[in-house]
């Protein structure tokens, strides 16, 4: 982006954005009612495109008064998400990330994002304000897809009349789900609005989302072994775009099998069977990546971090806080499983599963280990409203027949959608109060920082490791698309103190074959310097620029404030 220009390179450098976003509000409204309107005689395909579209308008009036990347600058995650994927566009492997020599932790993102930019840094910043809408738009399909699975090819025998899900409640469950996931509140709440943390800031995860009721449908079709490995294989493809995301499907899964068994049920063998297949070819086949996580992180070792205060309100967190959305999934997943079908029983005890997950994170911090927190309370949040819109649906059939109202259900759709068009996202979503990383956005990337860092992406080798400024290091692989010695984003690598004694010899060190040889180990080209560095080592700027090893090859800032890179002769 040029400075005072948004994604579309509209000049929005003196825009009245408190306006803007009231106007935006009141515009939606009136839009909304008079869609609505329309759509109590059209089908369920136009209700859907409503979802769609007042997804793309949230995302829009969010990203239109930004200079910049949403959240790239206040947020850590988009920083480090951005430089995952850069580095990857730059032509590095996918399996490492931007700190050299670490493995990766989320591998599919970085290469779908580099394909689809052409592997292309420059066209992975004018992509990446986008990625947020494809998501969310993706996660509106698929869930309106996969919860659609024909009657006859996956429909218990025994199986109610309601078993076949109709287009409409699918609708509301797509509707419910991204546009009722998240509450007023939410901004002072521990976790923040689930849809701007999890698709505007990290589409990245969002993905899992997407991928889940594609996976429902797939195993609600199972019907012998070859299906059976394709569901797993499926599964394993979320592990890969979030792992812990298969986590969370897995007990699912699991809950999905027991809950038969200890009914038992006709049929609750086949379950298991086909429960134990799924988990079981999913494990084979990304046991390599699980393997790679044990070794590349610590994230077993203990901390206080990962523990929940005792004064938390974390069981009410995703149940009441939630409001009447969380008492409308309740109802809604009851429905579903009753229904006696394998979707309905398959997207109910992931509803249920998502609970029991927060529920047992306290356990996990009585050991120390309750980590990612904000993750599980997402999922729950998003499955939950998936399924109020279940319940909803639900509930409009029974008043109707209580009021013997023959209402057809293109009208029975639109007033609940009506209803519950106060507390739907656009209606209420004013982010210059609600989200701290939407004021820390408006204003364009100082100037300081651009340029050397469009230096980098466009003047220097895309292989080259750069070391320096730790806090600088994480824009040099996010906006620089070049690898660093060492990022205070991710864990520190194994041989932190090797790195460490690099940079003291890359300040320090005269002797440029003795810095050199240190620096080939880890690929080290580019030295970059700032004020706080020098500080940091007792050095100057002309004593660096007198080493004969070091060529000053790019300076931008002021002599207060500036960013210099030294390359490695």
């Amino acid at each position: 982006m040029t400075a005072g220009a948004n994604a579309l390179g509209i000049d929005v450098a003196g825009l009245d954005v408190p306006a803007f976003l009231a106007a935006a509000r009141l515009a939606f409204v009136a839009a909304a009612v008079a869609f609505l309107f329309l759509a109590r005689t059209r089908g369920p395909g136009f209700l859907l495109g409503g979802v769609v579209a007042a997804n793309a308008f949230a995302w829009a009036v969010t990203n239109h008064p930004l200079q910049r990347i949403y959240a790239l600058g206040p947020s850590r995650d988009r920083i480090g998400n951005l430089a995952l994927v850069q580095v990857v566009a730059a032509g590095n492997s996918p399996l490492h990330t931007e700190q050299v020599g670490q493995l990766h932790f989320e591998p599919f993102w970085g290469l779908l994002v580099a394909a689809l930019s052409g592997w292309s840094p420059d066209r992975v910043l004018a992509l990446y304000p986008f990625l947020p809408l494809f998501v969310m738009t993706g996660f509106v399909l698929t869930l309106f897809w996969g919860l659609g699975a024909r009657e006859a090819a996956w429909a218990d025998a025994g199986a109610s009349a309601e078993a076949a899900w109709s287009p409409w409640e699918r609708v509301l469950a797509a509707g419910f789900a991204t546009l009722l996931a998240s509450a007023p509140l939410d901004f002072a709440g521990t976790y923040r609005v689930p849809w701007a943390m999890t698709f505007l800031l990290k589409p990245n995860h969002a993905l899992g989302l997407v991928l889940l009721p594609v996976f429902l449908r797939v195993f609600a079709s199972i019907r012998g072994w070859p299906s059976r490995v394709a569901a797993g294989a499926l599964l394993h493809l979320i592990g890969w775009a979030f792992v812990l995301h298969m986590a969370y499907v897995c007990v699912g899964l699991v809950l999905y099998a027991a809950l038969p068994l200890l009914a038992r049920r006709a049929g609750a063998r086949r379950d298991a069977l086909d429960v134990a297949v799924v988990l079981g070819t999913n494990l084979l086949i990304v046991s390599p990546y699980l393997f790679m996580l044990l070794v590349g992180y610590p994230f077993l070792t203990p901390s206080l971090a990962a523990t929940i205060h005792p004064s938390s309100p974390h069981l009410l967190e995703t149940t009441l806080r939630h409001g009447p959305v969380f008492l409308l999934g309740v109802w809604g997943a009851w429905i579903a499983y009753r229904r006696g079908d394998r979707l309905g029983r398959a997207f109910s005890t992931q509803v249920a599963a998502a609970h029991l997950v927060w529920v047992g994170y306290l356990a996990l911090s009585a050991l120390q280990q309750a980590r990612e927190r904000d993750e599980v309370f997402y999922w729950t949040r998003f499955l939950t409203a998936a399924a109020a819109g279940v319940g909803a649906w639900d509930l409009a059939r029974r008043s109707a027949a209580v009021l013997g109202r023959a209402w057809a259900p293109s009208q029975r759709a639109a007033a609940v959608a009506m209803l519950a068009l106060p507390w739907s996202l656009p209606a209420w979503w004013g982010p210059l109060r609600l989200d701290s990383y939407f004021a820390g956005s408006l204003a364009p990337l100082p100037r300081e920082l651009r340029e050397p860092m469009e230096f980098l992406r466009g003047g220097t080798d895309r292989r080259a490791v750069v070391a320096g400024d730790r806090d600088v290091a994480k824009w040099v692989a996010a906006l620089g698309a070049r690898r660093v010695l060492v990022t205070p984003i991710l864990h520190m690598p194994r041989d932190y103190l090797e790195r460490d004694r690099l940079e003291r010899m890359l300040m320090l060190e005269g002797d440029g074959a003795v810095v050199r040889a240190a620096a080939a180990r880890f690929g080290v080209r580019y030295l970059l310097v700032t004020p706080a560095l020098l500080q940091r080592f007792g050095t100057t700027l002309d004593a660096l620029r007198r080493r004969p090893h070091l060529h000053l090859a790019h300076l931008s800032g002021t002599p207060e404030e500036f960013v210099a890179v030294f390359e490695l002769r």
